[in-house]
This record gives structure tokens, sequence and C-alpha cells, in this order.
């Protein structure tokens, strides 16, 4: 595919994130992504052939783009504290959005394709193994304390994808969150 193409898809990904975001996973089609990207079915169909692969391509594109912003950040030796606090302030900001819908919208995908359970296990793993590699690398520079680091890694992403998916309902407040990231980071640094 072409830079064009590559454009294209990645304007259909963007312009469906939102539309998940605002409708959940199951009551988009692929009419609806034809709308709101302004593409006929068959420039639609040319980079995705259903909802379900968009939906996958746009969240693998996601945890692709956490691994790449971490590993080359390592690579060019910032700090890990540094790559850390990015990281709180990316969930901190995720949590206070307005706009929750897709974190309901990858749960609802998750109950409903019950053929890709595989799936998101592989992506959960992956997601542990991606803040592994940032504690493993904060505790080799000194910055981190030494922890069990799968253990503290699976609990911060459940502790996130928690507050993430339940925000709407119970309305945390900043000075809370604030709050449970300073015992996160206590965890840490």
């Amino acid at each position: 595919m072409g830079a064009k193409g590559d454009r294209t898809k990645g304007n259909i990904i963007d312009a469906s994130k939102k539309i998940f975001a605002s409708r959940g996973y199951s009551r988009v089609t692929m009419k609806d992504i034809c709308q709101v990207c302004g593409l006929s079915r068959g420039g639609l169909y040319r980079h995705f052939s259903s909802t379900k692969e968009l939906f996958m391509v746009m969240l693998d594109n996601d945890i692709n783009d956490s691994r790449r912003v971490v590993e080359e950040s390592i690579k060019n030796g910032v700090p890990a504290k540094v790559i850390f606090d990015y990281y709180l302030q990316y969930e901190r900001d995720a949590i206070l959005s307005e706009s929750h819908g897709i974190y309901f919208a990858i749960h609802e995908f998750a109950f409903i394709e019950k053929d890709k359970r595989d799936y998101f296990k592989k992506r959960l793993m992956d997601s542990i193994e991606i803040l592994s590699i940032l504690f493993e690398y904060g505790q080799r520079e000194e910055e981190f304390k030494e922890f069990d680091i799968d253990i503290v890694a699976s609990h911060i992403l459940y502790f996130f994808d928690s507050l993430k998916t339940s925000a709407p309902v119970f309305e945390p407040d900043k000075e809370m969150i604030e709050k449970q990231i300073k015992v996160i980071m206590e965890m840490v640094i």
C-alpha cells in the first residue's frame, strides 16, 4: 500500500475511534464508518473487511505505538522516571477525559467477540510486557526500587483499566486520582 493508502487507512482508524467511543462496538456498522470517513463502501472495504477487523487494527496500533514510544525513549536515554511520569499523565488524562466510551467499546468487543479472548489475553500480556520493560530499565538505572515487576505491572494495568471504565459512573475527582497515582509512584520510585 502506498503513502496515500496508508494515510487513508490512518484516517479511517482515527475517525472510527471516535465513532466507536460514542456508540460502542456493537452499534457501529461499516455504513456508519463510510459516512464518517466520506468513503464509498468500496473505498472502505479496500482497507478493512469488517468493523471487527478495523477495531482490532485500531487496538493493535495503540499497543504498537505504546511499545514504540517506550523502546525509543529507552534507546534515546530518556530517564525511566520521565517515561513513567508520561505514562501516568496519559492514564490520568484518560480517566478524566470526557470520552470514556472507547474503553466501554473495548470491553464490549471482548464480551461479544468470544473467539477473540486469546487476542485479549495476548493484548494484556503485551501491555504488561511494555510496562515491565520500563520497570526493568528503571531498576537497571537505579531510578526505581526493587519490586516484583510482573506483579506491579499487572496491578497498575488492572487498576487503570478499572478506573477508565468506571469513571463515568462514579466520577472520580482529580484529587482522588492524584492520591492513587501517588500510591503507585511509591510502589515504583
